[in-house]
C-alpha cells in the first residue's frame, strides 16, 4: 500500500494546527530585538492629546520597521466594511499594546492537538502496515 505524500498530510494537517492560534494584544517590549522577533498582527495606538485608543488588527502586513524610537508599517486593514492599505509612522510612546499571534495552550487546543496526533498514529500504522506488529501477544 502507497504511503499518503507528504504534502497532503501537511495540507490536512494545517486548518487543524492554524486553529491552535490566536490574537493576543501584549505590551511593546522594551528591548528592540524581542520587538523584532513578534509576529505582529496590529497596533494599539492612544491618542497623546486626547487619551483616545484606536485598534488596527492588520489583515496583511507588508512591511514593519522598528526603531529604538518608533514602529513603522505598511499594512492592510480592515475599515467600515472595505480594506485598504495604511502606512503609518508611530512613536513608541503612543503604542499602548501589539497584536500578535501567539499558540492558545487552552483545553480545546490540547484536545484538537490529541486527536490530531492520535489520527496521524492511527493512519501511519495503518498505512505502512506495521499494526499488526503492536497487536496482543507481542
Amino acid at each position: 500500500m502507497r504511503r499518503p505524500p507528504r504534502a497532503l498530510v501537511a495540507a490536512v494537517a494545517a486548518p487543524f494546527l492554524a486553529g491552535c492560534f490566536s490574537v493576543t494584544q501584549v505590551p511593546v517590549p522594551a528591548a528592540h530585538p524581542d520587538r523584532e522577533a513578534l509576529q505582529l498582527r496590529g497596533v494599539v495606538v492612544v491618542d497623546p492629546d486626547n487619551g483616545s485608543q484606536e485598534t488596527l488588527e492588520f489583515q496583511e502586513l507588508h512591511q514593519a520597521t522598528w526603531t529604538p524610537s518608533s514602529l513603522s508599517f505598511v499594512a492592510d486593514v480592515r475599515a467600515d466594511g472595505r480594506t485598504e492599505t495604511v502606512t503609518r509612522l508611530v512613536p513608541i510612546t503612543e503604542l499602548q499594546g501589539l497584536l500578535v499571534r501567539q499558540l492558545d495552550a487552552g483545553k480545546t487546543s490540547a484536545i484538537i492537538g490529541g486527536m490530531l496526533v492520535g489520527g496521524i498514529a492511527a493512519v501511519a500504522l495503518i498505512v505502512t502496515g506495521e499494526g499488526d506488529r503492536y497487536g496482543p501477544g507481542d
